[in-house]
């Protein structure tokens, strides 16, 4: 199925920093995602915050009217592998 997942709780006890170290060196070692966190309405802000502060990765909020949410998929939710090449 390859989709990555990491379940997170409110913030606190350094488990964002944590996670977020964790994707970005599974970033580095070439697994571009996209990554999903699940994470309470009240941290996300904070979450998005702390991806900008200690990675390069981009950070999307994943949240509003079904017509944002649809808009962010199309737009936002792409990786483009720029080792692939047209054989």
């Amino acid at each position: 199925c390859r989709k990555n997942c990491i379940l997170a709780d409110e913030m606190g006890l350094g488990k964002t920093i944590q996670s977020i170290t964790f994707l970005s060196e599974i970033f580095l070692m070439g697994i571009h995602g996209p990554f999903l966190i699940i994470a309470p309405l009240s941290t996300i802000t904070n979450w998005e915050r702390e991806f900008r502060t200690w990675t390069e990765m981009n950070a999307i909020v994943y949240h509003g009217s079904q017509i944002s949410r649809q808009m962010i998929q199309q737009y936002e939710m792409v990786y483009r592998d720029t080792q692939v090449t047209d054989t």
